[in-house]
C-alpha cells in the first residue's frame, strides 16, 4: 500500500501563534511541505446543540482537512490539558456525527498525531487520553505524541529539536 502520510498538515491550537507551540511545528513541517493551520485565524465557535453556528469556518475548515491523511494537532499544555482552541476544534467533530454525516464518514482511515509544549519535564500522564480515544471512536489512526519541554519563551530544551525532527520522519514512515 502506498503511503500518503506526506499529504500531511499542522493544526496550530494556541493562543499566540508565534509561541512556542508554533517553534515545533515550524521545525516538524519544515522540509516536508506541510502547511500550518492556525486555528486561531478561524472564526470557530463552540459546539452548540441547535447547529446555531453552521455558518461559521468549521465545516469548509473540516472539508480542507479531509482532503489530508495526516493531521498533526499541535497545542501547548494548558492547565494539564489541550489548548482551547483544539477543545474547540475537538468539541465540533459532533457536527460531523449530526448534520455533517457523509463527511464525518470521509475521516475513518486518517492519521492524527499530537505535537505538544509545555514546561514539565515530560508529557503528563493520561494527557493524549482524549484525542486518542476520540480518533478511535472516528475510526481515525492515533500515531502517538511528541512533547517539546521549554525553560521559558523559544527557550527549548537542548534535545527538543532533534526529538521533534525525528518525530516527523516517524510519522512519514508509519505503514497505514
Amino acid at each position: 500500500m502506498t503511503d500518503k502520510r506526506s499529504d500531511g498538515l499542522v493544526i496550530l491550537a494556541s493562543s499566540r501563534n508565534r509561541g512556542n507551540t508554533r517553534l515545533l511545528a515550524d521545525w516538524l513541517a519544515a522540509g516536508r511541505s506541510f502547511p500550518i493551520i492556525d486555528l486561531s485565524s478561524k472564526s470557530i465557535s463552540y459546539y452548540d446543540y441547535g447547529h446555531a453556528n453552521a455558518g461559521d469556518d468549521f465545516i469548509p475548515l473540516i472539508e480542507t482537512l479531509s482532503a489530508k491523511s495526516l493531521w498533526i494537532l499541535a497545542t501547548p499544555v494548558y492547565w494539564y490539558t489541550v489548548s482551547a482552541q483544539l477543545k474547540t476544534f475537538m468539541d465540533r467533530l459532533t457536527d460531523l456525527l449530526e448534520t455533517h454525516k457523509e463527511l464525518g464518514r470521509t475521516l475513518r482511515g486518517r492519521s492524527v498525531a499530537l505535537l505538544v509544549s509545555g514546561t514539565e519535564s515530560q508529557l503528563l500522564e493520561g494527557f493524549e487520553s482524549p484525542v486518542r480515544l476520540t480518533c478511535n471512536y472516528l475510526g481515525m489512526n492515533y500515531l502517538g505524541a511528541c512533547y517539546g519541554q521549554f525553560e521559558g519563551d523559544g527557550v527549548p530544551n537542548p534535545s527538543v529539536r532533534a526529538a521533534v525532527e525525528a518525530f516527523g520522519s516517524k510519522l512519514l514512515n508509519i505503514e497505514s
